[in-house]
This record gives C-alpha cells, sequence and structure tokens, in this order.
C-alpha cells in the first residue's frame, strides 16, 4: 500500500470530528473492545495543553527510550506522512500491515461511522501492543475531557501551557479550556501542571482536587532556567542539578520543566532513571516543525505555532537564540484562528513587517485575502501567494543572499514546505 492510498484512506474520515457533537469516549472504547484492548498491553503516560504538549511528549518518550524502555509515541498532527503519529522506539508502522488493521477495523461492528481520530487511536494502540512497547507517551488530540485517547488508564497525566485555541469546541475563556484538558486526571494518578499561578491554575487545581488525583506544580517540582541557546539547567529532587542541552529549538523551558516533573514521578513508581539516561534523552529529543531551519534552504526558518500563545513564544524563542530579524513572514492559518492576535508577537521578529499570506491545501485553510486583510489592518505590507512553496519563495526573494524568512501559522503548512524544502521527520526519529 502507498503513502498515498493509506492517507487517502484515513483521510476520507477527516474533518467528522472537529464538530462538538462528534467528540466523546464511547465510539472508541467500543472499538478498542472488540479489537481486545490493545490500550491495556502498556503502561502509559497522558499529555494534554493548548502549546507544548508535542514537545513535552518528545522530552519524556526519549529519555525513556534512553533508559532502554521500548516506548510508543503517538502524536497528531503529521506533517507529511501519516505513520509520523504513531511510533516505536521511534520508528513508525509498516504501511502493509496498517492496511490490514484499516480493514481488520471496517470488518468490525463497531468500527463502522467511526471518526478518523477514532480509527487512528486505535491503530495507534494496536501498533504498540502488537510491536510490545512497555510505556506509552500519549498527546491528546484536542481538550482532554472527551478526546478519544482518554480512553487510557495513564500511571501519570500532564498538562502544558494553556492559552486560547479551538475555542469554537472547547469554550471562549482560559478557565473553560483549561477545565476541558483536566479532564484527563483520574483518581490517584498525579496531575503534573505547567501552569502556576492565576485561572488556569485554579481551575486545574479544583479539577485534580474533585478527582482525587494528586497535584504536581512542574515549575515547583522541576524549575528550569536557560543558559545558552540551547543550553539549560534543571533543580530536581531525583537527580540534583542538572546541566542540560535540549535537542529541541524554541522555548523550551516549560516543557522541559514539566517533562522533568513527569520523568520524576515515573521514577518513583519504579521506572529506573538515571541522571545519563535524563541527560541523553533531552539531547537526541527531536520534534520536527517547531522552531528550526529547513533541511535545504537554510534561510528559511519555520515553526508550526499555530495560535497567540505560540507565536509570542516563537519571537521570544527567536530573541533568545539570537537570530538575525526576519526580512519576511509567510503565513498561513485556519480559518478559526484569530489572525491579528497571532501577527502582534510577530512584528518583533520582523521589524521591516512584511508578510506573505498564502494557504495549505487543508480545507479549513483560511483565505489569503482575508489575511493580507487583517495584516494590512496592523501595518505590515502584505502579499498573496498562491500556495506554500510559492510563497516561501517570495519571502525568501525579499529575504535576500544574506537574509532570513519565517514560515509560521500552521503545522499544515510546514508539512507542504518540508515537501519542497526537506526536513520531514522520516521512518525513524
Amino acid at each position: 500500500m502507498t503513502r498515498e492510498s493509506l492517507q487517502g484512506a484515513l483521510e476520507a474520515l477527516y474533518g467528522q470530528e472537529r464538530r462538538r457533537d462528534r467528540l466523546g469516549l464511547e465510539g472508541t472504547r467500543a472499538l478498542l473492545a472488540a479489537l481486545g484492548h490493545p490500550e491495556r498491553a502498556f503502561r502509559a503516560v497522558h499529555v494534554a495543553g493548548t502549546n507544548g504538549k508535542g514537545s513535552t511528549c518528545a522530552l519524556v518518550e526519549r529519555v525513556l527510550r534512553a533508559a532502554g524502555v521500548r516506548t510508543g509515541l503517538f502524536t497528531s498532527p503529521h506533517l507529511v506522512d501519516f505513520r509520523e503519529r504513531m511510533r516505536v522506539d521511534g520508528r513508525w508502522a509498516d504501511a502493509a500491515w496498517l492496511e490490514a488493521q484499516l480493514a481488520r477495523i471496517a470488518a468490525l461492528p463497531e468500527g463502522r461511522d467511526r471518526t478518523f481520530f477514532e480509527v487512528a487511536t486505535a491503530l495507534g494502540f494496536l501498533d504498540f501492543a502488537a510491536r510490545g512497547a512497555a510505556w506509552a507517551v500519549v498527546e491528546v488530540g484536542l481538550g482532554g475531557r472527551l478526546d478519544c485517547t482518554n480512553v487510557l488508564a495513564p500511571e501519570a497525566c500532564a498538562v502544558t501551557s494553556i492559552g486560547l485555541d479551538h475555542t469554537e469546541i472547547l469554550g471562549a475563556t482560559v478557565d473553560r479550556i483549561a477545565w476541558e484538558k483536566a479532564g484527563i486526571a483520574k483518581p490517584g494518578v498525579p496531575l503534573v501542571v505547567a501552569e502556576d499561578a492565576g485561572a488556569a491554575f485554579e481551575v486545574l487545581a479544583g479539577v485534580a482536587a474533585s478527582r482525587g488525583a494528586p497535584l504536581v506544580r512542574a515549575a515547583r517540582q522541576a524549575p528550569v532556567w536557560r543558559t545558552g541557546p540551547r543550553t539549560w539547567r534543571a533543580a530536581t529532587e531525583a537527580w540534583g542539578d542538572l546541566e542540560l542541552e535540549i535537542g529541541l529549538g524554541g522555548a523550551q523551558g516549560v516543557n522541559a520543566s514539566v517533562a522533568l516533573a513527569v520523568l520524576e514521578t515515573l521514577a518513583a513508581r519504579g521506572v529506573a532513571l538515571t541522571r545519563d539516561a535524563v541527560r541523553e534523552g533531552f539531547a537526541r529529543a527531536r520534534w520536527p516543525g517547531r522552531f528550526e531551519r529547513a533541511a535545504n534552504e537554510p534561510r528559511l526558518w519555520w515553526d508550526g505555532a499555530h495560535n497567540a500563545h505560540g507565536t509570542a513564544r516563537l519571537a521570544a524563542a527567536w530573541r533568545a537564540e539570537g537570530l538575525p530579524p526576519a526580512r519576511a513572514v509567510v503565513f498561513a492559518a485556519s480559518r478559526d484562528k484569530d489572525v491579528a492576535a497571532m501577527l502582534a508577537p510577530l512584528g518583533a521578529v520582523c521589524p521591516a513587517r512584511r508578510l506573505v499570506a498564502t494557504r495549505t491545501r487543508s480545507e479549513r485553510a483560511h483565505d489569503p485575502a482575508r489575511v493580507v486583510e487583517a495584516a494590512r489592518a496592523a501595518g505590515w505590507t502584505a502579499d498573496e501567494a498562491p500556495d506554500v512553496p510559492a510563497a516561501c519563495r517570495v519571502a525568501l526573494g525579499a529575504a535576500g543572499a544574506d537574509g532570513v524568512a519565517l514560515l509560521t501559522g500552521s503545522l499544515f503548512a510546514v508539512g507542504e514546505a518540508m515537501e519542497t524544502f526537506g526536513g520531514a521527520p522520516g521512518e525513524q526519529l
């Protein structure tokens, strides 16, 4: 089975679950029961959050792998290939095996009328069970309380940074979104939280208390601070003070703190995690598409920031790593995004305020003409390009031989740029 036919079969389901009335756990539970409960074959860490959950998952998984644990990693969305979503020891599933499992699911009564995420979740858990993963690190797809992955019985849960995103589904306030994400909390299971104050923290703490989930405040349990462009220092109870190199670019302090607090929780539950494994795992972690340079075009940087909180973190990371001002920004977003709010922090990255608006192939892509209107109203010089590669070429032209350009606003856009400029995650991470 080719990558294109596999993704086509799955993407025929895509979009249904983006309605609130399609969220829920009943269909996933019924499907997993019919498949023999693969989700019971491994121990799990469950991670929710608006921003940073993928990076946090990548750090936790890579440390477990460095400690000799056979790991599963379940994330979304994919950038180029559907199989990026499910990996065992960093390697994605075989396409022919996935085709057979899709046929198996389609033949079950419980497999009828299932959404993309229900099927993808079942495939991921089947893959982990079939390939003998001892631990799985599982990223929530949307929200938490009603997300398909919330059928797990994890041994640690985490909620990373919270901001406004998917408001049409999760709610229009930070406290409502925090309540949805706190829905992964389970009785007796530690809940590690990034938020240390404010409305989001109060909600997270309240839900944890009501469900009997011990609350772990990452910023107090394992504080992390930057000491150089890719170097950090952490204070932990389990491993003392740590000097860390983090393989992931960008503003990783919060994510690293959450990951360390989760790993300390696992160590307290008997997982053999050494100081060396923590250092090796952090250094070798990779999370493509987030604050990195294009593989085949060093003048092009990209970051999948897809909300205002994400672009603010991008701007902070750009400054912290001492990058020169971008001479142009390529921007593509989904139509539910607040373009003006997302652009506001990017003025610090691109003082020239030169924008090239475009659209991805996603059916949810924002109209570039509307993006141009919003950008011009905010003081940017803005034009359109027909697709992501064309927009990148326009921005690179503005950057010149000695400048840089930035692509942001959507992980879908980063994935499409990778097809032209290199950097796709590939079979092995």
